[in-house]
C-alpha cells in the first residue's frame, strides 16, 4: 500500500496552504505566505541538477511528493508541479545559461510547450515573436520557456533533412514578456495561468535547449528521461492529489451530516456506503498500479534500460487510467454532498471545481489517450 499524502507533508504545511486557498482564488495567484513556504521547502527546486543547488530528487519520490502538494490544496500543487517540471530544464540548458537563470532559491519558469512562436535567425541569436497559452505561475515566474519554429535571416523556415521544419526551446528573463493577463475560469483560479506573448525579442544562442534528446550538460537520470513520458506522469498525478483530497473531505462529511428525511448520518445510509467502498477500492487499486508502474520504468531507466515502446505506452495508459479513475471517484460521491458542496468557499466545492478544470488538460484527455501520435505538451 503506497502511504497516504499526509505522511509527506507536515500537518502544519498542510493548513497553511489551505488556510490561504480561499484568499488565494479570490487574488488570482498564490499568497505570500504560500509562496514563502514553497521557496523555504524547497519545492520548485526538486528536478534542478544537484551541481546548481538543486534537489535532483527521483522521479517516484518527487511524485509523490506532488501527489500530496495537490492533495494539499489544487492550486498550489498545480503550480509548483508545471513550475518545478520547467525548472527541470535547467540540466538540458548549457551551463553558464542554466546558471544564469537558476541560481537563485526563488527561480520558477512558467511557459508553454505549445510550437506557437517564430524565432528569426540574427547575429547574435535568434529574434523571437508569438503567443502562447497556459502559462501556470505566470505571477510568480522569473523566467519563461516556450517552443519556437526556427527561420533563417530570411525568414525562410528551417528544416530538417527529411524537409520537416525544426523548432527548438528558448527561455527568456520574465521581464522580456508580456503577460496576457485572461485566466478567468472557474477552478484552479489562483494558479495565474495567464498567455503571454513576445515582440522582436532577441534571444541568445546559448539560451536555446533541447528537450528531444538525452542532455549533453548533465549524466542524471533525470535528463536521460523521455520528457513526453515525464509530462504524462507528473500531470495524471496531480488529479490524483485533488481527488485524495476530495476522498478525505468527503469521509468527514458523511460521519457528520444527517442528511433531510434520514435519521442516519450520511455515511450510514447504504447506498452511500455501497459507494464509497466501490469507490474508494477502485481508486487505491489504480493509485497503487500506477506508482508500481512508475517505479518499474523509473528503475529500468536508472539501470540503464533502453525503455522499449511497449514500455512507454503501459506507462501512457496508466497515468491516463489514473486521471480518468480519479476524475470518476469525485464524480461519483459529489451528488452525495447536498447543498454542503454549492458554496465556492467550501473545500469540497473548490476540489471538484479545480479537479474539473485540471482534467481538461490536453494529457489527461481520454482523447489523448486514445490518439496514437504523441502531440506536444500545450
Amino acid at each position: 500500500m503506497i502511504a497516504h499524502p499526509r505522511e509527506i507533508l507536515s500537518e502544519q504545511v498542510v493548513q497553511l496552504f489551505r488556510s490561504e486557498a480561499a484568499d488565494a482564488e479570490k487574488g488570482g495567484k498564490l499568497t505570500e505566505a504560500q509562496l514563502q513556504c514553497i521557496y523555504t521547502q524547497h519545492y520548485l527546486r526538486i528536478w534542478i541538477p544537484q551541481s546548481l543547488g538543486g534537489a535532483e530528487m527521483p522521479l517516484p519520490d518527487a511524485v509523490a511528493l506532488l501527489e500530496a502538494l495537490c492533495w494539499a490544496d489544487g492550486s498550489v500543487g498545480w503550480v509548483v508541479n508545471l513550475g518545478a517540471g520547467a525548472n527541470l530544464f535547467a540540466g538540458y540548458m548549457q551551463p553558464d545559461a542554466a546558471q544564469y537563470f537558476f541560481a537563485s532559491e526563488k527561480a520558477w519558469a512558467a511557459g508553454s510547450g505549445a510550437i506557437t512562436g517564430k524565432a528569426m535567425r540574427r547575429q547574435h541569436g535568434n529574434e523571437v515573436n508569438g503567443f502562447w497559452k497556459y502559462a501556470s505561475g505566470s505571477a510568480h515566474a522569473t523566467l519563461f520557456t516556450f517552443n519556437a519554429w526556427l527561420h533563417d535571416e530570411n525568414d525562410q523556415p528551417l528544416k530538417d533533412e527529411a524537409g520537416n521544419p525544426i523548432y527548438s526551446a528558448f527561455a527568456v528573463p520574465a521581464a522580456q514578456v508580456n503577460i496576457v493577463p485572461n485566466w478567468q475560469v472557474m477552478g484552479l483560479k489562483a494558479t495565474s495561468s495567464h498567455d503571454f506573448e513576445l515582440h522582436h525579442v532577441l534571444v541568445p544562442p546559448t539560451h536555446g535547449f533541447d528537450l528531444l534528446h538525452p542532455s549533453p550538460f548533465q549524466d542524471g537520470p533525470l535528463y536521460r528521461f523521455p520528457f513526453l513520458t515525464f509530462a504524462e506522469i507528473t500531470t495524471s498525478v496531480m488529479l490524483l492529489g485533488m481527488a485524495y483530497h476530495f476522498l478525505d473531505a468527503f469521509e468527514t462529511l458523511a460521519k457528520q451530516k444527517k442528511p433531510t428525511g434520514f435519521d442516519r448520518v450520511l455515511g450510514n445510509i447504504p447506498l452511500v456506503e455501497r459507494t464509497w467502498q466501490e469507490t474508494i477500492a477502485e481508486f487505491q487499486r489504480v493509485r497503487n498500479q500506477y506508482y508500481q508502474t512508475l517505479q518499474k520504468i523509473w528503475q529500468a531507466h536508472v539501470d540503464q534500460q533502453t525503455l522499449s515502446a511497449a514500455q512507454l505506452s503501459n506507462m501512457k495508459h496508466v497515468a491516463g487510467e489514473l486521471a480518468i479513475t480519479s476524475l470518476q471517484a469525485v464524480e461519483k460521491l459529489y451528488p452525495f454532498c447536498g447543498m454542503t458542496a454549492i458554496y465556492l468557499d467550501h473545500p469540497l466545492n473548490r476540489i471538484w471545481r479545480d479537479i474539473h478544470v485540471a482534467s481538461q488538460h490536453q494529457l489527461v484527455s481520454p482523447l489523448y489517450h486514445l490518439s496514437e501520435s504523441n502531440a506536444s505538451c500545450a
